[in-house]
């Protein structure tokens, strides 16, 4: 089902059949957190539940960042052109930062409120469940369905963002799987407040500490996804894996007598950007060490190491005792 090709390459016009891909995933996400939006606000007010009520406006949360992935596409799937020569992929690093900064604010938030409801919970306790009713019922099955959709949507979002080598539809999986978590507070409240309630006890309590739990796991989430775009946005490089793979291939390729100075740096979540120095015979003609810098050149745009593929290269020739007498050192 899922054998798309990488999105575009640089100067290249987008994969329309990936793009096409990523918004009905996108779409298909939005269409279910609409639903769950109204269902988690129409049967937390008809139950009471603030905790549901809260995790509809979690799956709001949610539903904005499908919107901001729709609408992100159109610009960084654009081919490159005379004031963007690499392209647009790093708007999508972009994208992807903003849907973990939105994670990492839903999870403070749900933390300080739920901090704060423990804080005052000894001047004023909540008073929880009194009697289980119908709409009790109700509100425990839209969080039970909550969970259940949301993970699979999760799964299901991550496998086409992996295969599509899309971040932010990565991301944005992690934001369903968020939600699915944060929808586990209500039904341990709901539940357990039932049953409390017809034993005679109130457990206004499982919530708010429930809420950090799920609040901690929310933030690791949003780390997890923010971290490598801080890397790609700060021009990091590539890695040791393909760093290595490089002066394999580099040194490799017939002529080159050794190579040096070699720079690598995110385009994008899966494209990079290659700079390097090799040294050949300085009896060479210029057309022969032309040819030995294609040669590298090419080896490494065919070149692809844990889904990460190489979108241009630059390679600068020197005669072998020019990098000697300058001190470098080769690779």
């Amino acid at each position: 089902m899922m054998k798309e090709t990488p999105l575009f390459r640089s100067g290249q016009a987008p994969n329309q059949s990936v793009v096409r891909s990523i918004s009905r995933v996108t779409l298909v996400g939005a269409l279910v957190n609409v639903i769950l939006i109204a269902a988690k606000a129409v049967f937390g007010l008809w139950s009471g539940s603030r905790t549901l009520l809260a995790d509809a406006v979690h799956s709001f949360s949610d539903l904005i960042t499908d919107v901001v992935v729709l609408v992100g596409i159109r610009y960084w799937t654009a081919p490159a052109d005379a004031g963007h020569p690499y392209g647009h992929g790093k708007i999508e690093t972009l994208i992807t930062l903003s849907i973990a900064l939105s994670l990492a604010s839903v999870g403070l938030f749900m933390a300080v409120g739920s901090l704060r409801i423990l804080s005052l919970a000894a001047v004023n306790p909540p008073a929880g469940i009194q009697s289980v009713t119908p709409a009790i019922w109700a509100a425990l099955a839209v969080a039970l369905l909550s969970i259940v959709s949301k993970e699979i949507l999760y799964r299901w979002t991550a496998a086409w963002g992996v295969t599509l080598k899309s971040s932010a539809l990565v991301a944005n999986a992690w934001h369903h799987r968020s939600d699915a978590l944060s929808s586990i507070p209500p039904v341990i409240t709901i539940g357990a407040g039932a049953a409390g309630a017809h034993l005679g006890h109130n457990l206004w309590f499982l919530d708010p500490v429930g809420t950090v739990v799920v609040a901690v796991m929310i933030l690791a989430a949003a780390w997890k996804i923010a971290r490598p775009t801080l890397g790609i946005l700060l021009d990091a490089s590539a890695g040791r894996k393909l760093n290595a793979a490089i002066r394999e291939t580099m040194a490799a390729t017939p002529g080159v007598l050794s190579g040096h100075k070699l720079r690598t740096r995110f385009l994008s979540s899966s494209a990079v950007e290659v700079n390097l120095h090799i040294q050949v015979d300085g009896d060479l003609s210029v057309t022969d060490g032309h040819h030995i810098a294609a040669d590298v050149k090419y080896r490494l745009l065919a070149l692809t190491v844990q889904e990460i593929r190489i979108v241009d290269v630059l390679v600068h020739i020197e005669p072998g005792e020019a990098a000697t007498r300058e001190g470098d050192s080769s690779t």
